[in-house]
């Protein structure tokens, strides 16, 4: 089996637990990766620096504060997203209780870029584990270092609803 079908198989395993469709597990996720980008940013600017020579601050400004909005209103709007909604009802529903209910599928691959590696791959990430699904993620190569940093702080922040191929 190769180090991606491993990847996936884990991803998928992680999944079949059902503990991703709780809600409180997804909001706990989503606030331990918004706490990775504070505890850990001088290593994430300093992997971005030897990568794309990019500034702390920039860094910042263009990678992890957008991040940490989107995982702010993941956690502010995660309820009712999750929500069964009611449907119009016709003729042949008139009787029933129709809804729509969202539910997560299974495995998400995420395949980042070289120039913004945090924001494109983390962003996916975000609403992956929002809508209750693993992930396996796919960090550029021509970031090497940032890929590495994200190999190392990613799996035990998210407790292996993500995995790295």
């Amino acid at each position: 089996m190769s180090r991606e079908q491993q990847a996936v198989a884990r991803a998928r395993k992680a999944f079949e637990t059902g503990r991703s469709k709780c809600l409180d597990y997804r909001i706990l996720q989503l606030e331990s990766l918004k706490r990775l980008f504070t505890e850990k940013q001088k290593e994430i600017a300093d992997a971005m620096k030897k990568d794309l020579n990019k500034s702390e601050v920039g860094t910042q400004m263009y990678e992890t504060l957008g991040l940490e909005g989107e995982i702010d209103l993941a956690v502010k709007n995660l309820k009712s997203w999750a929500a069964p909604r009611p449907v119009e009802k016709n003729l042949l529903t008139i009787a029933d209780a129709v809804y729509i209910r969202p539910e997560p599928l299974g495995v998400v691959l995420v395949i980042g870029a070289w120039n913004y590696p945090w924001a494109v791959t983390i962003q996916p990430l975000i609403g992956a584990i929002a809508a209750g699904n693993a992930a396996v993620i796919k960090p550029s190569e021509v970031s090497g270092h940032t890929a590495k940093i994200m190999e190392e702080f990613l799996p035990p922040t998210l407790t292996k609803s993500c995995t790295r191929w």
